[in-house]
């Protein structure tokens, strides 16, 4: 089997090792513009002299065609690429392309899933691995894996966890095909949910609104890409990187007023059902800190953030 192999992150890290171990990796490409991931995806290409490349998405569809006719694959395993593939190309490859969704399809179609699971508390986690269409997230399904979701889970947790579902799913692909073993399920069009990228006010909390577990539901789904999630102080933002709920709170003030800010007690906030949030690890400009170190900054106790 002939596999080039077309990714964006470090999400792909793991199946790329295993593809090169394996031999069947003749080429692996990635987006034009610089990233973390992009120099370790090339060296480890140089290293076992697999081309590597990379598109400019104003120029794709041609430069795919031009890649294709010189790795001449049989398939294309597309893990968190961040264009759509044209048409023109996708049954070029004997086995076409195969998309890695990083969540359970139908239910978690869109282009950061993760955050919507972990944003609003949803248990179970995923891979599925589909045939590639002309529209995003469709096509028959050939493999699934869930996982669970835990209690403390935050992004960065759960997204190196389903790179390694990523990886069991890549050797059963290739065995499936080698035993003829795989079968195709087409994606109920009915329980399809489709989730855009969060933007900015997504990723505010919003104290009059939100309860407590939505609150560090939102801090989980945020770490550590955003650095936590948002919260303003008058004309100051800072994130909340690492948080917990406080069941027993004897006062019951306002959403969003500072319970405590001291290294005793923490940095506790009021939540609107009558719980608390306890600020552990905060982020701001100038560092990483406790939570009560923000002190340092002039918040005090029973100040309100907005």
């Amino acid at each position: 089997m002939r596999i080039a192999l077309l990714c964006n992150d470090r999400i792909a890290l793991p199946a790329l090792d295993y593809l090169l171990s394996t031999g069947e990796l003749v080429a692996a490409g990635m987006p034009v513009r610089l990233s973390e991931t992009q120099p370790v995806v090339r060296e480890r290409c140089r290293r076992e002299q697999i081309p590597f490349r990379t598109f400019e998405k104003k120029h794709f569809e041609a430069a795919i065609h031009d890649w294709l006719q010189q790795c001449l694959p049989d398939v294309v395993l597309v893990k968190t690429f961040p264009w759509l593939i044209p048409a023109s190309v996708l049954q070029l490859p004997r086995h076409g392309f195969i998309n890695f969704h990083y969540a359970p399809l139908p239910a978690w179609r869109g282009s950061n899933p993760l955050f919507w699971m972990l944003r609003n508390q949803a248990t179970m986690a995923g891979v599925t691995v589909h045939e590639m269409t002309a529209a995003y997230d469709e096509g028959p399904i050939l493999l699934q894996h869930s996982i669970p979701i835990g209690r403390n889970i935050n992004f960065g947790i759960l997204y190196t966890q389903l790179a390694y579902v990523g990886v069991q799913l890549t050797a059963q692909l290739l065995t499936g095909w080698q035993s003829g073993t795989l079968e195709k399920k087409e994606q109920d069009a009915a329980a399809a949910a489709w989730y855009s990228h969060p933007q900015p006010a997504d990723l505010y909390i919003k104290w009059q609104s939100m309860d407590a577990e939505e609150i560090n539901a939102l801090v989980k789904a945020c770490n550590p890409w955003n650095k936590g999630a948002a919260a303003r102080w008058k004309n100051w933002t800072f994130g909340i990187t690492y948080a917990s709920v406080l069941e027993d709170v004897p006062q019951k003030l306002a959403p969003g007023t500072i319970l405590s800010i001291d290294s005793v007690a923490g940095f506790t906030i009021a939540c609107k059902d009558g719980k608390a949030l306890l600020a552990e690890v905060v982020y701001c400009e100038e560092g990483f800190y406790p939570g009560y170190c923000l002190s340092a900054f002039g918040l005090k106790q029973m100040d309100r953030l907005s």
